[in-house]
C-alpha cells in the first residue's frame, strides 16, 4: 500500500467519522483535490466553489436522491362534468346534483404525484408542498411524510399530496413546489390551467 492510498483512506475514514460526529452537512476536499458535500445520510455531491452550484450530471447524484415526481391539475369544469355524470349514473336527482356541485372546490385540485414504484419505505423523507397563485407567499404549504402516500386512480402512480383550490385561478399558470429543506432539493413547477 502506498502513501497516496494509506492518505486516501485516512481523509476517507476522517470524513466518515466527521460527519457521523457533526450530523450535519460537510464540505471536504478528497485527495485528489475535488471538494465534495457530505450529508448526514451519507450521500455525497461534488462542491464546486459555490452553494448554488452543484454536480447534477445524472451519474453523480445518488440513487436515493433522485425522486421524479410529476403535478397534475384537474380544473373546476372537469371536476363538475364528472361529478355530474356520477351522479347522473346513480339516478340522482337535479337537487341532489346541484347541491354536491356546490361543494367542489371552485379552483380545481392539485395532485402532487410520484410512481409508485419508486416510494421506498425505508426512506424517512419528509418533504414540504407549496402552492402559488401570483403572489410572493404561497395559498398552501404544508409538509407531509413520502411514506404517507396513497394509490391514486392510476395504477402505476401514488398520491403524495392532494391540494383542493376552493378559490378561483386568475392566471394561467399555478406555481407549485415540492422541497426536502433538510438536503435542499427543491422543485418548482409551473402547471397551466387552461
Amino acid at each position: 500500500m502506498n502513501l497516496a492510498s494509506v492518505s486516501k483512506t485516512f481523509l476517507m475514514v476522517s470524513l466518515f467519522l466527521a460527519s457521523l460526529t457533526f450530523a450535519d452537512d460537510i464540505i471536504a476536499t478528497t485527495s485528489n483535490g475535488s471538494t465534495v458535500i457530505l450529508h448526514e445520510n451519507g450521500r455525497w455531491e461534488y462542491y464546486q466553489n459555490n452553494a448554488k452550484i452543484r454536480d447534477v450530471r445524472p451519474e453523480a447524484i445518488p440513487e436515493d436522491a433522485k425522486f421524479q415526481v410529476t403535478v397534475y391539475y384537474e380544473s373546476f369544469d372537469k371536476l363538475k362534468k364528472n361529478k355530474r355524470m356520477e351522479l347522473e349514473g346513480l339516478l340522482a336527482t337535479e337537487d341532489e346534483i346541484k347541491d354536491s356541485l356546490r361543494a367542489l372546490p371552485k379552483g380545481g385540485i392539485l395532485y402532487f404525484q410520484v410512481p409508485t414504484k419508486q416510494l421506498k419505505p425505508s426512506l424517512k423523507r419528509e418533504w414540504t408542498y407549496s402552492v402559488f397563485t401570483g403572489g410572493k407567499k404561497p395559498i398552501f404549504e404544508k409538509m407531509a411524510m413520502e411514506s404517507d402516500a396513497v394509490k391514486s386512480d392510476s395504477k402505476d402512480y401514488s398520491n403524495l399530496m392532494v391540494v383542493p383550490l376552493f378559490s378561483r385561478i386568475k392566471g394561467k399558470a399555478i406555481k407549485a413546489r415540492v422541497e426536502n429543506r433538510k438536503y435542499h432539493q427543491t422543485l418548482d413547477f409551473d402547471v397551466p390551467v387552461n
